[in-house]
C-alpha cells in the first residue's frame, strides 16, 4: 500500500517515541523521526526498515532543548516538502533531587524541551491543520501531570503544564476537524531514569510499564480522537488517587517513591 500520510515524532530514537514510530510505520505512514542524536536516529530507522521492509522514514537530528530548535525543524520539514498530518510531541527528559540542589541550566533546558518546544511545534503545525481542517496531535504528558512530585519538582510541573495547555486547546479546536490527544503514561521502562539520575530509586526498581503497551494504547487513542489516554491499570490508579487524596498526601507518597533502594 502506498504511503499517503506523514507523522512527525519527536523523541523518536528510543522508548515510547520509538514504539509510537513502530505503530505508524506498521500502518503505512511515512514517519519523520526527530531526536537530538543523529546516530541514534539512524539506528532506529534501520531497525524499522528491518522489521517493516516497506517502511519509509526521514531522519532529522535536531536539539529541541535549544530555543531555535523548533524553527530549525519546521524549516527543514518545509524544505523537504512534507506535510505533517500527525504531530507527536514525545521529546522530554527529567531530573531528580531537591530543587535547592539541582542544576539550574539542566532544568531550564528541560523547560525549553518539555514545554517551550512542545508549545512552539504545536503552534506551527496546529495552524496548518486547522487551515486544512484535518490533522492529529499527540501530546505526551505523564501521570505526574495530576500531582506534585517532590524531588522531580520541575519535571512534574512541565507535565502539569502539558495537561492544562492540551485541555484548553482541545476545547478551542472543537469542530475544526483536528483532534488533540493527551497520553499520560505511568513510570515506564525507558532510558528516562538514567537521564534523570534515578536508576537506584524505589520507583525505577518497581513495576515499570512496557513502552510498547503505552505506545499501542496511545496510538489507538490518537486514531480514535480520544481526549485523554491512561494506558495501563497503573496509570488509571494514579489518576484515581489524584482525585481521592489531598495534594499534601500525594506529595508525601510520591516523595517516598524517590527514595534510593540500597
Amino acid at each position: 500500500m502506498e504511503t499517503t500520510k506523514n507523522a512527525l515524532i519527536t523523541g523518536a530514537s528510543s522508548g515510547i517515541g520509538f514504539e509510537l514510530a513502530r505503530c505508524f510505520v506498521r500502518d503505512n505512514y511515512h514517519v519523520i523521526l526527530v531526536a537530538r542524536h543523529g546516530s541514534h536516529l539512524d539506528e532506529a530507522a534501520q531497525t524499522l526498515q528491518r522489521e517493516f521492509p516497506q517502511s519509509r522514514t526521514t531522519v532529522i537530528p535536531c536539539d529541541l532543548s535549544l530555543p531555535q530548535g523548533p524553527e530549525q525543524l519546521y524549516a527543514e520539514v518545509q524544505r523537504l516538502g512534507l506535510q505533517v498530518d500527525v504531530l507527536v510531541n514525545d521529546a522530554g527528559f527529567g531530573e531528580s533531587g531537591l530543587f535547592v540542589d539541582t542544576d539550574l541550566q539542566k532544568e531550564l533546558g528541560m523547560i525549553q524541551l518539555n514545554v517551550a518546544s512542545l508549545v512552539h511545534l504545536t503552534k506551527l503545525y496546529l495552524k496548518e491543520m486547522v487551515a486544512r481542517r484535518s490533522g492529529k496531535i499527540l501530546q505526551v504528558g505523564s501521570v505526574v501531570s495530576f500531582m506534585p512530585n517532590p524531588k522531580q519538582a520541575i519535571y512534574a510541573a512541565t507535565k502539569a503544564f502539558i495537561l492544562s495547555f492540551t485541555e484548553a486547546i482541545q476545547n478551542e479546536v472543537k469542530d475544526t476537524g483536528v483532534t488533540i490527544t493527551l497520553l499520560c503514561p505511568p513510570a515506564t521502562d525507558t532510558n528516562f531514569f538514567n537521564v534523570a539520575n534515578m536508576e537506584d530509586t524505589k520507583i525505577a526498581q518497581g513495576d515499570l510499564a512496557d513502552p510498547k503497551v503505552v505506545a499501542e494504547e496511545g496510538y489507538k487513542g490518537l486514531m480514535n480522537g480520544d481526549a485523554r489516554v491512561l494506558p495501563t491499570f497503573g496509570a488509571k490508579l494514579n489518576f484515581a488517587s489524584s482525585n481521592l487524596f489531598p495534594d499534601s498526601m500525594l506529595a508525601m507518597l510520591m516523595k517516598s517513591q524517590m527514595k534510593e533502594v540500597k
